[in-house]
């Protein structure tokens, strides 16, 4: 985990100081897709320790997600696969508090899974995250055990919150496409992202507001592009 977790630091450090130096400067918008996350406490330094990242708020990685989303790109995280009733074999059997470190940043939008009948997947990490951390995770809800790149297998599907953030990504992507809202500074990620909160399809059994489940619903791009009227 420790070695993830210099590599994120270092890869968002070279976004920044590239965005910084204009080096990015034939791009209008710059979405990042992190299908990546900690399954168990266990896996992370221990309780009191400096070093400790999943549910310390003050943990470099986790502050530089403000900065990141404040220079206006767009990031987005896996809520985790840690959900009852059909954990990963990794997350030892915990699905309280599951959705940790920076998946659980305000600043971000964290996003669960669900199947291609709007049903949530049942490995999905539910809400509320891990104590210390931002509680109303996930943000909203993308597609995922679809049939896809096969990558497993023949007939296999992509599977995951790993599938469904990428999904979500492309459509923030899709959004920023817009020359009104693609400049930098025409709409910063977290006015676009209470966009897609807003304006979410609400859960199968109707339910509206947030909840452990699908956060405030399944993305609606096109929903959200009529808000943001472009």
């Amino acid at each position: 985990m420790s070695g993830t977790l210099s590599a994120a630091l270092a890869a968002y450090g070279f976004m920044l100081g590239s965005w910084a130096r204009g080096a990015l400067s034939r791009y209008e918008a710059l979405v990042a897709s992190n299908s990546w996350g900690i399954f168990h406490p266990s896996w992370d330094f221990p309780p009191g320790h400096p070093g400790r990242y999943c549910d310390n708020p003050a943990h470099p990685f986790n502050v530089q997600m403000g900065t990141v989303t404040r220079a206006g790109i767009d990031v987005l995280f896996a809520a985790g696969n840690c959900g009852a009733p059909c954990a990963d074999g990794r997350c030892q059997g915990r699905t309280t508090g599951a959705i940790m470190g920076a998946s659980a940043v305000q600043a971000v939008l964290t996003i669960a899974g669900c199947d291609t009948n709007d049903l949530r997947v049942g490995y999905s990490s539910q809400g509320p995250s891990i104590p210390n951390m931002y509680p109303q995770k996930p943000d909203v809800t993308s597609y995922t055990h679809f049939l896809g790149s096969e990558v497993f297998g023949a007939r296999s599907p992509d599977s995951g919150t790993s599938a469904a953030c990428p999904v979500a990504a492309g459509c923030v992507a899709a959004l920023r496409t817009s020359k009104k809202i693609a400049p930098r500074g025409a709409l910063p990620p977290a006015k676009l992202f209470d966009a897609l909160r807003k304006t979410a399809r609400p859960q199968p059994a109707g339910h509206h507001g947030w909840n452990g489940d699908y956060g405030f619903g399944i993305i609606d791009p096109l929903a959200a592009a009529n808000a943001l009227h472009i």
